[in-house]
């Protein structure tokens, strides 16, 4: 279909975000060489229809329109084309999917993709966090007014609904704390405004700049409004020691211990009335905001500062350390209020919510300090996921925080994964997800690099702007959020355009290399802190002993060693060491064991390195666009089998350290040697591609590249090599048990997901039983797991009774009867081998247990 004019025309008193996405397809249009005007006469061309709500567009919907907010239709007959959006969000939708498909359109019919179309939101929020962590990295796109506008248009575009902007958050600790060093905007107010009645400013600042900040604020407020998107301005830091912070490069004057709270409430109420766009604030009320935890009378001021505004507001309470007082605290000002807390830890891994937290963060008996009396002690359960917070009757939003630690510079990509997350961000009445992009944290604690936001030292690879390198990442995350089962043109177009002949094996490669750092982050954890574990450019933990203390020994029991590395999920995966303890007691696991993970980055692997070779074969190989896609593709190949291999030879490992067999060395040092060849493979890649110092903190763990994490690696091979014929453990034999051991893991089985069928409610009553019957082949009685949806409890079990043809277990009113709602799978054995029902299936995406909601 050709089209020699388009007429748009815009149901009355159309909103200025829809007016804005009208502009937007009339501005493809014209640089497809395509007239277009608005109004209700086609002249012959091509009507676009735009209704909203319940309008009656004159061609009648082939479809059923949904009812839920944010929802668009698209359908056609001939030259009339229907844009139909339930309300202003759903319209501004409907017409960037419509420019975004003549902005890629490969043929003469400029809207040619799925129709009809009707989409409809899964995960409510949809957000992303842009953090200003560096002066030096971050004053250039901060203050870059066609940046923001492309990027802004860009979330629009790819359905996203909010856009935080991030302030204050270059540090964790703001106490007696050395590295820091680049101040802006960490205590953003006086950055920002002079507040009257306060002598608060900062030294070195001039009053323009100050000025400066003020009105870019502004205008990156009213640009995300006009395309619709809700704006949150994220204030981290509320104070900081001032007078013990000899290395700063600014200085704030002026605030004491008696004006802070008073100083702030004043600028929050200015700096809202300033910005009357800004919709949400979001705040980190544990310590590392500069408040120590307990101090309710500052946050009772400061929201009340946020009240006096005038209008609603939004406070958004970062999770850590979040106690019921304060969520009271926010109740009462009559915002609208929320909870964030993190997604898994601070690291993104597969799309579900652990099942269980890491033993550390169960609460101690007596907390670390009194500054962090909740966060590191009755509330630690609280610090890295969603705790307590999901009770029935919540009034406040539940909106989960995914931070950069797991994956910063490499694409990712996966239908797969961002699809489970649209679908797993609500789970159990949450309400949606953050997501910290890309790069977040870059030049974190004074490490910025001017110029170094692009990572590349290859001439050619850098885009125009950072972020753009990451614009399919951007697409497939918020499409799918928004709607999981969202037709596969919606990403293709985009790839076809930017690569070709190429399009689909990049397709291909992203999508197996977007699950191995998540796989990887969620099964290998020595530290929930992305200050200390960046798996993406990974600090070597040794497979007996050595090196990675400091990173990662104040942070894990010990020994610091990579098979005794807990997991994110200690319901669902063993570690090596546990591994090895049942092999050595004869008993099964349950669980996934490493070996399991170490075949599924084995299959990642190879999926990785069948795209790049198909993709090598292609005319487009060569371009930039290709390049970037494809070296990233076979970075992850790489990485998959590095930790492939290293979760192998940490079950070898293991064992030798339980038993001292000297036979055990040699299939540990295969598997290591063939790690560290991984490894060689990266760093070769990456090597003339990308910087040798990725900076994202002071430390040596945040910083450096693949190959120069190198010489570590391969030093461990050194060291482990010594173990061969090495002395005290030269004359210990296998006995037995070793060698039962021995060979269980060559006769192993991998761990599947279940073929059982489960029959049980969809609701519960609380203080009622609730019955699991399952059925199917199993080799002995199944056993049921269950816990509330509530992480600061254990998991229960108990063995399924036969019933005719069957099993049954019941949970008993008395644990039924609770606020929280419930959540349980089934383990069973089927011909010797190891079943965990529903558990992972192949995709890695959906998960692994039923959740059951209160009535």
């Amino acid at each position: 279909m050709t089209y020699a004019s388009v007429t748009i025309a815009l149901p009355t008193g159309a909103s200025d975000s829809v007016r804005w996405a009208a502009s937007e397809l009339r501005a493809v249009l014209k640089r497809r060489g395509v007239s277009s005007t608005e109004g209700r006469a086609t002249n012959g061309g091509t009507l676009v229809e735009v209704v909203r709500g319940n309008g009656r567009p004159s061609l009648k919907s082939p479809v059923e329109l949904p009812e839920k907010e944010e929802s668009f239709s698209l359908y056609r007959e001939g030259a009339h084309v229907v844009a139909w959006g339930r309300d202003d969000r759903g319209l501004v939708f409907a017409l960037t999917e419509l420019a975004d498909r003549a902005r890629y359109a490969q043929g003469e019919d400029v809207f040619e993709g799925t129709f009809p179309l009707v989409e409809k939101p899964s995960a409510g929020i949809r957000s992303m966090a842009r953090l200003f962590c560096s002066e030096e990295e971050d004053k250039a796109w901060f203050y870059d007014k066609q940046q923001w506008r492309d990027y802004l248009t860009m979330l629009a575009s790819n359905r996203f609904n909010r856009f935080s902007l991030t302030l204050g958050m270059g540090y964790n600790y703001p106490y007696h704390n050395p590295w820091i060093t680049d101040v802006y905007f960490y205590f953003p107010y006086p950055f920002l405004m002079k507040v009257p009645g306060f002598e608060v400013e900062i030294v070195e600042l001039s009053e323009e700049e100050r000025d400066t900040n003020l009105e870019m604020l502004k205008f990156i407020a009213r640009e995300a409004a006009k395309r619709g998107l809700e704006f949150q301005l994220a204030l981290w830091t509320q104070r900081y020691d001032f007078d013990d912070v000899p290395r700063a490069n600014y200085t704030v004057a002026g605030v004491t211990d008696a004006n802070l709270a008073p100083y702030c409430r004043a600028a929050l109420t200015q700096l809202l009335t300033e910005v009357p766009e800004i919709t949400g604030l979001t705040f980190r009320v544990h310590v590392e905001g500069g408040i120590a935890e307990g101090d309710y009378g500052f946050w009772k001021e400061a929201f009340a500062g946020v009240a006096a505004a005038g209008r609603p507001i939004e406070i958004d309470m970062h999770g850590k350390g979040l106690d019921h007082t304060m969520l009271q605290i926010a109740r009462e000002t009559g915002m609208p209020f929320a909870a964030s807390p993190k997604y898994l830890a601070e690291h993104m891994g597969l799309p579900y919510h652990q099942s269980a937290i890491r033993d550390r963060e169960y609460p101690p008996e007596v907390a670390r300090s009194e500054r962090e009396k909740l966060s590191e002690g009755s509330r630690k359960f609280l610090r890295y996921s969603y705790g307590d917070l999901l009770t029935k009757d919540k009034d406040y939003k539940v909106i989960y925080r995914i931070w950069a630690g797991t994956q910063r510079v490499l694409l990712w990509g996966d239908p797969d994964l961002a699809a489970g997350y649209g679908r797993s961000s609500m789970f159990a009445g949450s309400d949606g997800v953050e997501w910290c992009e890309p790069q977040s944290f870059k030049g974190r604690m004074g490490t910025g690099i001017p110029g170094g936001r692009f990572n590349y030292q290859k001439q050619g690879m850098a885009t125009r702007y950072d972020w753009q390198k990451y614009d399919y990442q951007y697409r497939v995350w918020g499409r799918l959020l928004y709607y999981p089962e969202a037709p596969r043109d919606s990403w293709m177009r985009y790839l076809a355009h930017e690569c070709g002949d190429a399009a689909e094996y990049c397709e291909k490669g992203l999508s197996f290399a977007g699950k191995v750092l998540p796989l990887v982050s969620l099964t290998h954890g020595p530290s929930v802190s992305n200050n200390h574990y960046w798996p993406e450019v990974y600090t070597n933990l040794p497979l007996i002993e050595g090196t990675g203390q400091r990173a990662y020994g104040f942070d894990m029991d010990g020994p610091v060693r990579f098979g005794n590395a807990p997991t994110f999920d200690s319901a669902l995966f063993v570690t090596a060491r546990e591994y090895a303890e049942l092999l050595l007691a004869g008993k099964a696991s349950h669980r996934y064991t490493p070996l399991d993970i170490a075949d599924w980055l084995e299959e990642l692997a190879e999926g990785c390195d069948q795209a790049v070779l198909d993709a090598k074969k292609t005319a487009s190989f060569a371009t930039p666009a290709v390049q970037r896609i494809v070296v990233d593709v076979e970075i992850c190949g790489g990485l998959a089998r590095f930790f492939a291999e290293k979760f192998r030879a940490a079950c070898w490992a293991e064992l030798f350290v339980a038993t001292k067999v000297s036979s055990l060395v040699e299939p540990l040092l295969d598997h290591a040697r063939r790690s560290v060849m991984a490894w060689e493979r990266v760093a070769d890649i990456s090597r003339d591609l990308y910087q040798d110092d990725l900076t994202y903190g002071p430390q040596s763990w945040l910083r450096g590249s693949w190959h120069m994490r190198l010489p570590q690696i391969q030093a461990e091979l050194l060291d482990l090599e010594s173990l061969r014929g090495g002395g005290k453990y030269e004359s210990v034999k296998a006995d037995e048990t070793v060698q039962a051991a021995i060979d269980a893991i060559k006769a192993r089985r991998a761990v599947v997901a279940g073929s059982l069928e489960v029959e049980a409610a969809a609701s519960f009553n609380a203080g009622a039983g609730f019955d699991v019957r399952v059925s199917g082949e199993m080799d002995d009685e199944p056993v049921l797991h269950y816990r509330h949806v509530n992480q600061a409890e254990r998991w229960q079990s108990t063995k399924m009774s036969r019933t005719g043809e069957g099993y049954a277990a019941s949970i008993s009113g008395d644990y039924t009867q609770s606020v929280f709602h419930l959540q349980y799978f089934v383990s069973s054995k089927k011909n010797g081998q190891a079943v965990l029902t529903p558990g992972l299936d192949g995709k890695l995406a959906n998960e692994p247990y039923y959740t059951v909601l209160q009535s």
